[in-house]
């Protein structure tokens, strides 16, 4: 089966995709052809939520839409929980369970006959559309027409497809390469020359990026960006040991614009402390949890990478005074305390969270060490504090 085009760039798009070099190269083809995208990425086990999320989106832009998922597999009852939404919304979600037509190749004859099909069809509604490889989301994809599962090669390839007709013959030759190129790596096609140079960045697409877990639009960019920067240096010939050497220019390339000449040009500051400081900048008003805790403002940091967090709350406490302390506590009830002058956590943690400490740095734990989200977190935390006769309130 010929793989679908998305049918208007006008109408906006949103675009769920995993958290890998695939995922985010799906995401990647749709950006470079313009669509009006709104994009979210997520693992399996954050799927339903983040849809749950997309559809309240849907519903607050109050106008048609697409949705376009990549490189997940949806469950049967997943799948159907989709179809009813965009079905809710006078969409054209329907179930088909007839046989599809074998798949043709990279790109076929008619594309152009197809969007134009598209396009001319009566007015844009919501609409959905999957392209995935993963074979075990085959009996979804016999139950669902918008559902289009194709094993022999990724999903980038297929977004590639999907948005190929938008694009000039340049581009999309340039595109059509660099989608390829994901295959390689995301098939585990060992026997490609591009392998292992695939593979590489596979891996520096996982790497921790040392950017504030809140921060997901600025997260996405920084993996566009290096996908962007390794494509450009591999096409004018680096070799892979350059291609390596490279990296730390294309990280601190990113910074550029983002943070202070003084930062970005400071030749003492470690480019991930740089990493941190843009964290702090562009973390949004509110998109820290604030307690008071016996009169001092804790900003409450749930699941944050431990080196992130001494970085980014070391900016928010000593350089921008917005909180007193900070606590960083883990799904399993295990906290990080750190504080700004005057504040003693080792004397706090000892009185509430069965540890302690130097006065600038401690360390304790929750009774509760099963914390599924920040707002359990916050309860948790309160309820400790109430019940050693403590003052809490949330801020």
């Amino acid at each position: 089966m010929t793989t679908p085009i998305l049918p208007n760039r006008d109408v906006p798009l949103f675009h769920l995709s995993h958290n890998d070099l695939d995922g985010y190269g799906a995401q990647y083809m749709t950006r470079a052809a313009g669509f009006r995208a709104h994009y979210y990425n997520a693992d399996y086990r954050d799927v339903p939520a983040t849809l749950e999320r997309i559809f309240e989106d849907m519903a607050r832009l109050g106008e048609p839409s697409q949705l376009l998922i990549t490189d997940l597999n949806l469950t049967v009852e997943q799948s159907d929980m989709v179809d009813r939404r965009i079905q809710g919304m006078g969409g054209s979600g329907t179930a088909d369970t007839s046989s599809k037509p074998a798949r043709n190749g990279l790109l076929s004859a008619d594309l152009a006959a197809q969007l134009k099909q598209s396009i001319s069809a009566e007015g844009p509604k919501s609409e959905v559309m999957l392209l995935d490889h993963h074979a075990t989301g085959e009996d979804a994809a016999e139950k669902h027409a918008w559902y289009h599962l194709d094993t022999s090669r990724c999903a980038s390839r297929l977004a590639f497809e999907a948005i190929a007709p938008y694009l000039d013959e340049q581009a999309r030759a340039l595109y059509a390469a660099r989608a390829d190129f994901i295959d390689v790596g995301d098939r585990w096609l060992k026997q490609d020359a591009r392998f292992h140079r695939s593979i590489f960045l596979i891996g520096l697409m996982m790497e921790d990026d040392q950017l504030a877990p809140p921060l997901n639009a600025l997260k996405r960019e920084y993996r566009f960006h290096l996908m962007e920067s390794f494509f450009r240096r591999m096409e004018e010939g680096a070799s892979l040991e350059e291609l390596e050497r490279a990296v730390y220019d294309f990280r601190k390339d990113f910074l550029k614009g983002r943070v202070d000449d003084g930062v970005y040009l400071d030749r003492e500051t470690p480019l991930k402390d740089k990493f941190h400081k843009l964290s702090a900048i562009a973390l949004p008003e509110g998109s820290i949890p604030m307690l008071r805790i016996d009169g001092y403002r804790a900003g409450i940091f749930f699941n944050w990478p431990h080196d992130v967090f001494r970085g980014v709350v070391m900016e928010l406490m000593e350089n921008q005074g917005k909180m007193d302390m900070a606590i960083r506590v883990g799904g399993n009830g295990r906290m990080s305390l750190r504080s700004n002058n005057g504040v003693d956590v080792g004397i706090i943690s000892g009185r509430y969270f069965e540890g302690g400490g130097h006065p600038g740095a401690a360390g304790g734990v929750l009774k509760d060490n099963r914390l599924k989200d920040v707002n359990h977190a916050l309860r948790s935390i309160s309820q400790t504090v109430l019940d050693r006769k403590g003052q809490i309130e949330r801020l």
